[in-house]
């Protein structure tokens, strides 16, 4: 069953292999000896990606279940107050360079016995495999007001907002409201970003098409490349603020252009024997996002 769910998340034997450190014969074993238990295909291995077949989208959740049960009777039994096993967690791809060091030592030098797996990802995404079952727990950011799905549960851990950011030299034109920003090249994290999304909706509202000159994961890129005056980025203000770059650009203030936002850790419901892991991640994690901040860049 592990394998099995390894592959749908993975999205393919390979990468399943590599995340469950053996080789690609034995996940695909795996699965046959399941599939042959079961009496029914699980998989379509003629499709790219790997796709789930009828009978195998019944089978995921109950197997997620079950690995789940079965994780929670290790964490019961596993000794006096010692949570013990693989904890999964989710990372928003925003809040990554922002650093979970920290808090992971933390983790690791007062729960030896816990193993971290960390993963990253869009903020909806996460949520969703929380829900499913595939993580155990995510630190993710929500639009500012925005309350959990049922059967989640989490605390917030700081506030974020995201922010338009402009060479401080170069072309300096004036821009007050939404509509001056027509012709504008922006430089933005790929498709799948809620707030890049927002951004595109916000501007159409306006009658702006967005162009987009760069697609990039890292923000201390995008930073560079306006410093350059390569173009108009949004980027999360706690990011700008701890760039190298941070001396040549400026934030950008436009009316209807805000995005408040909030840092969540969302876990699923129970999570049994894992709980003072997660109160100790949560704590660091706190006192890592509202530290004494770096003076925000002149706008």
């Amino acid at each position: 069953m592990r394998a099995f769910v390894s592959v749908v998340d993975k999205g393919s034997v390979s990468r399943a292999a590599r995340d469950l450190y053996i080789t690609q014969s034995a996940v695909t074993r795996r699965l046959q000896r399941l599939e042959t238990s079961l009496g029914t295909t699980l998989l379509d291995r003629r499709s790219r990606p790997i796709a789930l077949t009828g009978a195998g989208h019944c089978a995921l959740e109950r197997c997620r279940r079950l690995l789940s049960d079965v994780r929670e009777v290790h964490a019961a039994v596993s000794g006096v107050g010692e949570p013990t096993g693989e904890l999964r967690i989710g990372v928003a791809h925003a809040l990554t360079e922002m650093t979970l060091t920290e808090p992971v030592d933390a983790v690791r030098r007062d729960f030896p016995k816990t193993v971290l797996r960390l993963q990253t990802g869009w903020s909806l995404d996460l949520l969703e495999r929380v829900r499913s079952g595939a993580l155990d727990a995510s630190v993710i950011l929500l639009p500012a007001g925005e309350s959990l799905p049922p059967g989640l549960t989490g605390q917030i851990d700081g506030k974020e907002r995201l922010v338009v950011v402009a060479p401080r030299l170069g072309n300096r034109r004036r821009i007050q409201a939404i509509s001056d920003l027509s012709g504008v090249q922006w430089i933005l994290t790929p498709e799948g970003c809620a707030e890049r999304a927002r951004l595109r909706k916000s501007l159409q509202r306006a009658g702006v098409e967005m162009s987009v000159s760069v697609e990039t994961y890292n923000y201390e890129l995008q930073l560079s490349l306006v410093a350059r005056n390569c173009g108009l980025s949004l980027v999360p203000e706690r990011v700008l603020n701890r760039s190298k770059f941070r001396s040549r650009l400026r934030i950008l203030r436009v009316a209807g252009l805000e995005f408040p936002l909030t840092i969540w850790t969302v876990h699923r419901l129970p999570l049994t024997g894992f709980e003072p892991v997660m109160a100790e991640l949560n704590r660091v994690l706190t006192l890592r996002l509202n530290e004494a901040k770096p003076p925000s860049c002149a706008e």
